[in-house]
């Protein structure tokens, strides 16, 4: 079962347009805005959400990820590396091959607005992995 809901949160994701909103790994996604540019790339404006208390599943981008964070407080959890917390106001980015994930800690949710710029051909994101079990 896992499986089909995984293809289908891929085909969601690559054929999402502005004003869809979907699930991906726990993690909601609104795209905001979606171009193609340049040739063979989509350029991928997105609102994240992910609930207090929650993990998203560990997952890849298929190109760069640009983020800032609006609200909440979360660990990001990149494989290989230490983990870091960010806050309102902060930014970072991801690359291509890191597997990674948000932990969201304290009482409000994480918000992020994100930019990802990717091949037209491949889904905003692969989920790899389950989300870590963890209790409010």
């Amino acid at each position: 079962m896992q499986d089909v809901t995984l293809e289908r949160e891929a085909s969601t994701a690559m054929t999402a347009t502005a004003g869809t909103t979907y699930v991906q790994g726990g993690i909601k996604r609104t795209v905001l805005q979606k171009t193609n540019f340049p040739d063979g790339f989509t350029v991928n404006f997105n609102l994240i959400e992910v609930p207090n208390g929650t993990s998203a599943s560990p997952h890849t981008h298929p190109g760069l990820e640009v983020t800032y964070v609006l609200d909440g407080e979360f660990d990001l959890v990149t494989e290989g590396k230490p983990d870091k917390r960010f806050k309102p106001g902060m930014s970072y980015m991801v690359a291509d091959t890191d597997v990674h994930y948000a932990r969201v800690i304290g009482d409000k949710p994480m918000k992020l607005l994100c930019v990802f710029i990717h091949e037209k051909s491949k889904p905003v994101a692969t989920v790899v992995g389950s989300p870590e079990a963890r209790t409010l």
